[in-house]
């Protein structure tokens, strides 16, 4: 019920899995988008195949090389990598889209975002760019290095656009907070006070509870509530308005996010 469905991409960050951002996905699947999470070897954590077989991450730069290198390795994976990987997994639902008898006609291609974390917020950035389908991208706290992006800064991204991010790195903009920059009428930066690099996944929603190291009572939940709350209200918000055409009232709303 509810079909055609607007697509999101969600693009996990190194030396995770796709499902530390269950409840973004759940979240935006809930609200009526179709969630696709792509596992990106040797980036992901581990990838476990239908047959039973495993790929654990592995570093895909010189790790005895200076910062430069390594970044500009970084870079082209993402390019070559990363980017392809997610125009691959478009390409198979505009497929299953036209074909697959349950499918059918059931999503919208022209309403395709793309959502990332951590280097996979470059890789958002850089498919939203580059591919004509994909409206809108969010970069959730996008890591960078020296070299990435042949050095060039910021890497305009012609779309709508929202980056996330913790408070240290939205002021460090020679690494993070301008890597990349969107159009000044439909872009958004969004910095988030007390969060870490971490605070935009699940991990701190499972540690409090389940770690032996933190006490139940320490706030640390109610902490990692608010913000997977606030990270999962200010991604929809920014979709529903270029996927779906609603309102955005929180980020359009000045005195809370930076729009310059």
């Amino acid at each position: 019920e509810g079909s055609p469905f607007p697509i999101v991409l969600l693009e996990h960050g190194s030396g995770v899995v796709p499902a530390i951002y269950t409840v973004l996905a759940e979240g935006l699947a809930s609200s009526g988008y179709v969630v696709v999470a792509a596992n990106h070897i040797p980036d992901s954590l581990i990838a476990v195949f239908p047959d039973g077989h495993e790929i654990r991450g592995s570093p895909y730069w010189p790790v005895d090389a200076d910062r430069a290198t390594q970044g500009r390795a970084i870079g082209a994976f993402a390019q070559t990598v990363l980017v392809a990987d997610a125009r691959f997994v478009l390409d198979k639902l505009m497929e299953i889209n036209a074909h697959d008898p349950f499918w059918h006609a059931r999503l919208t291609p022209s309403r395709t975002g793309i959502i990332g974390h951590s280097m996979c917020g470059t890789t958002a950035s850089l498919a939203a760019d580059q591919d004509g389908r994909i409206v809108a991208g969010v970069n959730i706290d996008g890591s960078t290095f020296p070299g990435m992006n042949g050095d060039v800064r910021p890497v305009v991204v012609h779309k709508p656009y929202l980056f996330l991010m913790t408070e240290e790195h939205a002021s460090d903009p020679g690494t993070h907070g301008r890597e990349f920059t969107g159009m000044p009428s439909n872009s958004y930066y969004v910095a988030v006070a007390g969060a870490d690099h971490m605070s935009f996944t699940d991990t701190h929603l499972i540690d409090s509870r389940f770690s032996r190291k933190t006490r139940p009572d320490d706030g640390a939940f109610a902490q990692a509530l608010l913000t997977t709350e606030l990270t999962r209200s200010l991604v929809e918000e920014f979709l529903g308005k270029y996927l779906k055409g609603e309102s955005a009232p929180y980020l359009d709303l000045g005195a809370r996010v930076d729009k310059k």
